[in-house]
């Protein structure tokens, strides 16, 4: 059993047998997160960061060295966090896969872009990834920020993932009708989490609509700070 606790925008802890993952930690500024959910969590072991827009890396600094947990992201962002003093970092890059924290952990693609603004100026961090947590009896997938592509097929046949997390708020991302396509036709999940969705006004799409579009598997309709089990 997977234990799912969405944490507002992309943010998610994860429970996957005796570890503790945490995803996209994007808390300070995130107006739909709700304080001090993180902490009444426990101790996290694994923060796995899906691309480097202040959205996603959020948090990812001080909670790394609070906690000491073991931060998993691209080569390029990888090194950007050690310029920042974060010292537990396992760079990688799409199609690989890498044991930590008792845990399978693998970067798949994503569609969609990868910077962080110092001065007013973008700084290219790679790119973006979707990632998969698995171990020997479950997998979730987070799909970070991407448009809807057809290898997400692959994703399904090389991890299965049971469990999974998919953008839906239009605009930076699939909306839910291209979201419910991901889910429908190519990752099949038994449960997907839409995320990435009501946190400002330019993200339009809706949870509503995209259960309406969704016809294989489980939507699960969290609210933040929520912890579903599955």
């Amino acid at each position: 059993m997977l234990r799912v606790t969405w944490l507002g925008h992309s943010a998610i802890h994860l429970r996957i047998g005796e570890r503790s993952v945490l995803f996209d930690p994007f808390l300070t500024g995130n107006p739909s997160y709700p304080e001090g959910a993180l902490e009444k969590l426990g101790d996290i072991d694994l923060i796995c960061l899906t691309h480097g827009h202040e959205d996603h890396l959020g948090d990812t600094v001080p909670i790394a060295k609070r906690t000491g947990a073991t931060v998993v992201t691209a080569y390029e962002v990888a090194l950007y966090l050690g310029s920042q003093g974060v010292e537990n970092v396992e760079p990688m890059n799409p199609g690989g896969q890498i044991e930590v924290a008792g845990l399978q952990v693998a970067l798949t693609r994503a569609y969609h872009s990868s910077s962080i603004h110092e001065n007013n100026v973008a700084r290219y961090l790679g790119n973006p990834c979707g990632i998969v947590v698995r171990n020997h009896e479950d997998s979730f997938y987070h799909a970070g920020d991407t448009d809807l592509f057809s290898d997400m097929a692959l994703i399904r046949r090389l991890y299965r993932p049971r469990v999974g997390a998919l953008p839906i708020g239009d605009r930076f991302t699939m909306g839910p009708r291209a979201a419910a396509i991901a889910q429908n036709e190519f990752l099949q999940m038994d449960a997907v989490l839409p995320i990435h969705w009501g946190t400002f006004d330019a993200l339009t799409g809706s949870a509503d609509e995209f259960q309406s579009e969704v016809n294989r598997g489980q939507v699960l309709r969290a609210q933040p700070g929520e912890t579903i089990e599955i």
